[in-house]
Order: structure tokens, then C-alpha cells, then sequence
């Protein structure tokens, strides 16, 4: 019996140090094989997970679009405040697959994203040609790309739009403010003063509805080193920007594309890509852990020093284009949009200065529904879900030569705003899970199982060295008496 506890005891000892080895030996294995697995699919070549994944994208990708439609027009050409009101969502899915696909030596690869937008009627309030009343933005721009020139060519312009009967304010429809059409004071003015406008049409995503792209990027394959994956080396061939007054940080082009990360992203690290829609690169900073239909992720956010004015962050300084710095919540993009005067910011002046949401009645923003966010699942780089929120202003000032703009006051005049998103869609959560976060969940079970199962054997190993201990001493203990009572002469019964 004895021979038995102690075969017991030890056996359990034993193994549960052997369990908790190698649970302790399986962390440091099965991450090494994780790793290694990440770096061999996480690699942009023919053949790999991540080729698929990236070269037609496959999650569902929505753009929405709000018009605001100004409600007194009359009041402010006599200097009123703006009244105005959200109409929308207008929505469309967007695809995206990429084309002219070029690998080169260096561990680079090149690429166009054309995009095509498809009208979902049954995700609108209302079909495109739904009508508004906005600003006139062809007659604004011209303004101002004149403003330096001759007088003489200031009134021909303005005789131009007489006959035209342009006003400041005019009916558009969402289609057509959106994607395009003929202006016919753009018309006019291409034939008398050629080459001051480009062309005849108008509209603020102008020839991107089908296959419109934004450039050629070239990336890092992540070959040879997997952290650089899907960074951009150059855009359009340029290593850099020449927007922003020759400066070196704001002509920065970093980061990605936005369709992913590399892998191995710590709450630390900034979540960097490069937008084309505002001439720049973007920083997210790690907000909190969270999680999209089960697999868990990083979320980031845009920052509010994004959109912060130089005056305040010396960083954005370059953006002002050695002007007077603007409002915080604000950038200037003209320099990148053929002079028209467009300025972005968050939705409903969200994180801007409070003097431009005073200045405009109708704005309510809301953190919810107007920030920018990211969710990335940080072992493979993957962007699970996503929402790219911005709206689109124009600088509105009274301009002598131009009777239509009347008594108008200066400001920043809301356009439109967006929310391009993405959410993945159920089947590539439950293929992402199947391939990646389940193998992932089961070698952490392994792991933590065995050492579990090493610490609860060790536990019980205490526990029954201590009880035999206990009986040894209690049967040393009782024999002591035994032979003590033989000296002293006492009979044991």
C-alpha cells in the first residue's frame, strides 16, 4: 500500500511537470509554426492566401453619399446664415479588382484599382436624380482661378454668366453632382477663354463610376520581409508628393492602400495608409480590442490632430501652403483638384473648430456616425471592417466682379458627405475563421490545455506528498510509543 501512494505521488508529480513543460515548450512552438505559416501566406504572389484576397477584393464594399440641401437661398445672398438639411443615404456597392499587375525584382509590385459603383436603390431614400438645391461650384471655381487676372477678363466672364443666367445657387441632382454633367457655363467659358477650366463637365467623383481609377501604385510584395507588405513604394511613380510646398512631412506618401495591413500590428503601432481623396496620408491610433462577427480585432481611429489647424499642430503647418493657416477640422485640397476651391472635413464639421458648426444651421455632428475607423485583425494584417467618412466643402466669399454672389458672407459651404465601408460579409468570416482564427483558437487551447492539465497535477502531486508525509510521521510517531512501553515493562494488547 505504502509502495503504491508513493508510486502515485510520483507519477503524478512527474507528469505534472512534463505537462507544464510542454504546454510552455507548445507556446513557444506553436507560435514559432504561426509565425512562419503568417509569413508564407502573408506574401503578394501568385498562388498565396493573400494573392486572391488582394487582387479581386471579395468582402462588400458600400459608398453612401448625403447631399445637403440649403433651404433659404434668397437670405443668404443677403448675408444670412445657411439653412440646411441631410438628404441621404445614397448608396451603391463598389467593386474593386485590380489590373495590370507587374512583379519586379526589387520585391515590388504594380497596379491600377479601377472601381465601378452600382446604384442600390433598395439602400437609398430615393433614386439619383433626386433634386437639391447646392452651390453653384463651376461658377465659384472660376472666380476664383480669375481672381488675379485682368479686369478685362474678369467682365468678360461675368458677361458670360449674364447670358448664362448663372446664379450662386442652383437644382442639381445627386447623380449629377456626384458623377458628372455638362455645365453650361463651363461650356461658354472653354470657348472664349480656352484652357481655364478643363472641361465642359462637372462633378465631384467626375469619371470614376466605372473603372475610375486614382493612380498607379506600386507596393512592397513582402518578400524577404513580411512587415513591409502592401506598403507603398511609390504612387503614380512618385516616392513622394509635390502639393505641399516642397515639405517633407506632408509630402510623405506612406503606409498602405487601405485594403490591409501587414501582419504582427501592436496596439502601439499606427495604423498608416495613403488616401488620394485628400492628397495625403492618414495615421490611426489604436482605440481598444474588439471584434467583427467573432474574430477578434484592433480597432482604429482617425485622430483629431488630423484635420487640426497648424496654428495649433506645428505638424499640419505645411498644409496651410504658407498662407493663413484654416480653421481646425479643415483641409485645403484645391492644390490637388485643378484649383477648384474644395475644402474636406469629417462630417458635419465633427472635431472641427466650433465656429463652423455655428456657422452653418443643420450641423449635428455625432462621433458614431461621422468618425473614421478601421478594424484590423493584428496576426494577419486583415481589414474586417472599415468606415472612410468625409465631407466635401467649398469656400464661399463675396467676390466684387461676380454680381451673383451677392451680399454673401464668407464661409465654408457644405457640400456632400460620404461613408465608404466595408463589413465582411458572413462566408469570408466563416472561410477567415476555417483558415486563420480557429487554427489559432485550437493551438491556444493546446497550449493553455497542457499547461492546465501540468498545474492541476502539480496541485494534486502537493497535495498527496503532503498526506503521505503525514502517515509516515503518525507511523513513526506510533511506533516510538510502542517500544517505550516495552521498557518501562508494559504489555501491548
Amino acid at each position: 500500500m505504502r509502495c503504491s501512494l508513493r508510486l502515485c505521488v510520483g507519477v503524478t508529480g512527474v507528469c505534472g511537470v512534463l505537462f507544464l513543460g510542454l504546454g510552455i515548450g507548445a507556446i513557444f512552438l506553436f507560435d514559432s509554426l504561426l509565425n512562419d505559416q503568417i509569413k508564407k501566406n502573408e506574401v503578394i504572389e501568385k498562388g498565396s492566401y493573400l494573392y486572391d484576397q488582394w487582387s479581386d477584393i471579395p468582402v462588400p464594399i458600400f459608398m453612401q453619399f448625403w447631399v445637403w440641401d440649403l433651404l433659404n437661398p434668397e437670405e443668404v445672398l443677403q448675408g444670412e446664415k445657411p439653412a440646411v438639411r441631410q438628404k441621404g443615404p445614397y448608396t451603391y456597392s463598389e467593386r474593386v479588382v485590380k489590373t495590370n499587375i507587374t512583379f519586379y525584382d526589387n520585391g515590388t509590385v504594380s497596379y491600377m484599382q479601377p472601381r465601378t459603383f452600382t446604384f442600390l436603390r433598395n439602400m437609398s431614400v430615393g433614386p439619383e436624380n433626386d433634386t437639391f438645391t447646392s452651390l453653384n461650384i463651376p461658377l465659384v471655381t472660376i472666380a476664383e482661378l480669375i481672381q488675379n487676372e485682368r479686369d478685362i477678363v474678369k467682365d468678360l466672364v461675368s458677361v458670360i454668366e449674364r447670358l448664362a443666367q448663372e446664379t450662386l445657387f442652383m437644382k442639381l441632382t445627386v447623380g449629377g453632382l456626384v458623377w458628372g454633367y455638362n455645365d453650361s457655363l463651363l461650356v461658354d467659358v472653354n470657348k472664349l477663354v480656352p484652357g481655364l477650366v478643363p472641361s465642359a463637365e462637372f462633378g465631384l467623383f467626375m469619371g470614376r463610376k466605372i473603372n475610375g481609377t486614382d493612380g498607379v501604385y506600386s507596393v512592397f510584395t513582402g518578400k524577404g520581409d513580411v512587415t513591409k507588405v502592401n506598403l507603398i513604394d511609390t504612387w503614380d511613380g512618385q516616392k513622394k508628393l509635390n502639393y505641399w510646398s516642397d515639405d517633407p512631412y506632408c509630402n510623405m506618401i506612406n503606409g498602405t492602400d487601405g485594403n490591409f495591413f501587414p501582419p504582427f500590428i501592436t496596439k502601439e503601432a499606427k495604423a498608416t495608409l495613403f488616401s488620394t481623396d485628400i492628397c495625403r496620408s492618414v495615421e490611426g491610433e489604436f482605440i481598444r480590442e474588439s471584434s467583427v462577427r467573432g474574430i477578434p480585432t484592433y480597432r482604429y481611429e482617425a485622430p483629431e490632430r488630423l484635420f487640426q489647424s497648424g496654428d495649433i499642430n506645428p505638424d499640419n503647418k505645411c498644409y496651410c501652403q504658407n498662407q493663413a493657416c484654416l480653421p481646425s477640422g479643415l483641409l485645403n485640397i484645391s492644390i490637388c483638384k485643378q484649383g477648384a476651391p474644395v475644402i474636406m472635413s469629417s462630417p458635419h464639421f465633427y472635431l472641427g473648430d466650433q465656429s463652423l458648426v455655428d456657422s452653418i444651421i443643420g450641423m449635428h455632428p455625432d462621433p458614431e456616425q461621422h468618425k473614421v475607423y478601421f478594424e484590423v485583425e493584428p496576426l494577419s494584417g486583415i481589414l474586417l471592417a472599415a468606415g472612410k467618412r468625409l465631407q466635401a466643402n467649398i469656400y464661399v466669399k463675396k467676390i466684387d466682379h461676380i454680381q451673383q454672389t451677392g451680399n454673401v458672407r464668407e464661409m465654408f459651404y457644405p457640400i456632400l458627405w460620404l461613408n465608404e465601408s466595408t463589413f465582411i460579409d458572413p462566408v469570408n468570416a466563416d472561410k477567415f475563421k476555417s483558415q486563420v482564427t480557429n487554427n489559432i483558437k485550437l493551438m491556444y487551447g493546446v497550449e493553455y490545455g497542457m499547461i492546465g492539465v501540468g498545474c492541476v497535477l502539480l496541485i494534486m502531486f502537493i497535495i498527496l506528498f503532503v498526506r503521505h508525509r503525514k502517515r509516515q510521521t503518525s507511523t513513526v510517531v506510533g511506533t516510538t510509543d510502542e517500544r517505550t512501553n516495552l521498557l518501562n515493562g508494559d504489555t501491548v494488547q
